[in-house]
């Protein structure tokens, strides 16, 4: 019996998901991908190596949990019953107007895109494909599966990919996806592929200026995302091999992509911001990339992500958190300074994890330990961290886990003030600590506290009517607040 007519199954340390997804893609198969990590589950389906849908047992997968984060308002959906399922809910709220079929859909590609995010990130647990499972789906997801995956493989663990990359003498040469944005390194690795002129080897990629891990990570990602070709790669969903010329075949059939939607983008970008864990990785470059190349990725972000470009967008609020984050990054590497001590602290950071054993699948941040654990869950985890690490004085750790905290719960004023506030104590990043105060006080107008604090910045920044200003807010929202009434004994004897 062939692989074409049978039921697959397999271990994700042996074939992760991404280029399961990469090979039903690229083969046009159809059927779904079932996945164990317990206690998590997750099924995804394909019709002709294209994505329909994808659920997950996840709690913060369900079309409720995914409305309360993107459109629609707790009090909205919390006023239908918890025990509809996502299809009830969805018929509920468009029957009732408070959606329309073009928000169901967005906030559809949304949860898709949120099953995959976790999924994908998984290097243990079980698989299987079914080629006979069909599903009824009226539209596909509008999210960029191939940016997705290639963007998985800048998440995964460098033992991981150390494992699924360079074993053999396996060549590479340029696949049919080339509108990607790729990091210095990628577009690098593209380039030697191409000079190559026809199958390169990791020998031939290899280069002075780009270690052995950037372009080993490189690799993997231009081939999960469909830039580069592996010659011959042996398949575990059908029986011939994966090959330029099959790949070529399947393109030329396959359906013309569908226009960008802002909407959608905008959701893509949260997703790379939550898993992003570097400057770099916020600003989507390279760790050697050039000024120039910095500045053109900020810019680019600028253009399409500016929160006054969503003015009466639901989204507004989460594209304020994550441009400041944006800004906040810009500032840094834009700085040379600056950068030359970022880039310190960072290369110690991952000594000390290269010492580490690689960290079991239960340690990754995506993976939540509990199918009933929701999103917000993981939101005040790394806000508790944060407040910890400000306390102690771990500024930049504190500022990390702060950003995730009010990257991922934009509504929740005390994420936003506190990440303002570990933000002031950088002179560099005090223009994006206001913003983000100024966000918590939209939240909480009344909030003394939050008051308090853009007092205490304008203070520091030496604006000391605003510094007046926001103490006697304070006051006036907490007459027995006695660190506001210090604040402005102090303002008042200079």
């Amino acid at each position: 019996m062939s692989k074409s007519d049978r039921h697959t199954e397999g271990q994700l340390s042996e074939r992760p998901l991404a280029e399961l997804i990469r090979e039903i893609i690229d083969a046009g198969l159809s059927g779904a991908i079932r996945l164990s990590n317990d206690p998590a589950k997750v099924v995804i389906y394909f019709d002709k190596g294209n994505l329909l849908f994808a659920t997950s047992n996840v709690r913060a997968h369900r079309l409720r949990e995914v409305f309360k984060r993107n459109r629609t308002s707790a009090t909205q959906v919390d006023g239908f019953s918890s025990n509809l399922s996502d299809e009830e809910l969805a018929a509920a709220l468009l029957e009732n107007g408070m959606i329309t079929p073009a928000v169901l859909q967005q906030t559809r590609s949304a949860q898709v895109a949120d099953v995959l995010r976790l999924a994908l990130l998984w290097t243990a647990g079980e698989w299987s494909f079914d080629r006979r499972v069909r599903v009824d789906g009226d539209f596909p997801p509008a999210i960029e599966i191939n940016r997705l995956l290639l963007e998985s493989a800048r998440q995964l663990p460098l033992q991981f990919i150390k494992s699924r990359v360079g074993v053999g003498a396996m060549n590479y040469s340029p696949g049919e996806i080339e509108d990607l944005p790729l990091s210095p390194a990628e577009a690098k690795t593209l380039a030697r592929v191409r000079e190559a002129k026809d199958d390169a080897s990791l020998a031939d990629l290899t280069t002075k200026d780009l270690r052995e891990h950037d372009l080993l990570r490189a690799v993997y990602a231009l081939c999960l995302g469909g830039v580069l070709r592996p010659d011959d790669q042996q398949t575990v969903l059908t029986d011939a091999p994966r090959t330029r010329a099959a790949t070529k075949e399947v393109k030329a059939a396959a359906p013309a992509v569908a226009p960008r939607d802002p909407n959608a983008e905008a959701n893509a970008l949260f997703i790379r911001l939550n898993s992003a864990t570097t400057h770099y990785e916020v600003l989507d470059v390279g760790t050697l990339a050039e000024m120039s190349e910095i500045k053109k990725a900020y810019h680019e972000l600028a253009r399409r992500f500016h929160p006054d470009r969503f003015h009466q967008s639901e989204l507004r609020a989460r594209l304020e958190s994550a441009f400041a984050r944006i800004g906040r990054a810009y500032e840094t590497l834009s700085d040379e300074k600056l950068r030359r001590d970022y880039d310190k602290s960072v290369a110690a950071k991952d000594k000390t994890k290269a010492a580490e054993p690689v960290p079991a699948q239960k340690e990754t941040p995506t993976a939540p330990a509990s199918p009933k654990q929701p999103e917000a869950n993981r939101a005040e985890t790394s806000f508790k961290r944060g407040t910890e690490a400000l306390e102690r004085g771990q500024h930049e750790d504190a500022i990390r886990f702060l950003a995730e905290a009010a990257t991922l719960e934009p509504r929740v004023g005390r994420y936003r003030a506190y990440y303002g506030t570990a933000l002031m104590r950088n002179p560099s990043l005090r223009r994006t600590a206001e913003t983000e105060l100024q966000a918590a006080l939209k939240l909480e107008p009344n909030n003394a506290s939050f008051h308090l604090m853009l007092a205490e910045l304008y203070q520091r920044i030496g604006l000391r009517k605003r510094a007046e200003h926001e103490a006697l807010r304070a006051l006036s929202a907490d007459p027995a607040n006695k660190s506001a009434r210090e604040l402005l004994s102090s303002l008042a004897s200079k």
